[in-house]
């Protein structure tokens, strides 16, 4: 299930549940999802950016409630130490004019559980 589906199928449980507070942020999170997508279901990638952006509003106005549903849907991010451990396994440093090079790489195989800047300092730390 994508998460636009799930964003989706949150609304119609909030629906049955009568719970309005979930009920009125999933459609503000659906709405901008439709609005990014121009009406069409947003991939994945895409959606996480915008949930991301939507959760550090969130934080930023101190609404648990609303980081925390948003939360349900993003994908857990790798930890450092994952996160190097797969690039020792799946990258060769060598095929690259520099390090860091290797960032668009490692975020294009890994999507949203890598971070550019999380996978960045990783890299730095591993190649000193």
């Amino acid at each position: 299930m994508t998460i636009y589906e799930a964003i989706k199928e949150t609304i119609k449980e909030a629906m049955k549940a009568r719970d309005q507070k979930t009920l009125d942020f999933a459609r503000v999170v659906k709405a901008e999802l439709d609005r990014k997508g121009d009406g069409k279901p947003l991939p994945d990638e895409e959606a996480v950016k915008v949930l991301r952006a939507l959760k550090e509003i969130a934080l930023e106005q101190g609404n648990t409630f609303e980081a925390e549903f948003l939360d349900r849907f993003l994908p857990q991010e790798m930890s450092e130490e994952e996160l190097e451990a797969w690039i020792r396994e799946h990258i060769d440093f060598s095929q690259f004019k520099t390090p860091l090079a290797a960032i668009g790489v490692v975020t294009k195989a890994l999507g949203p559980r890598a971070p550019g800047e999380k996978v960045r300092r990783v890299i730095e730390r591993m190649t000193r």
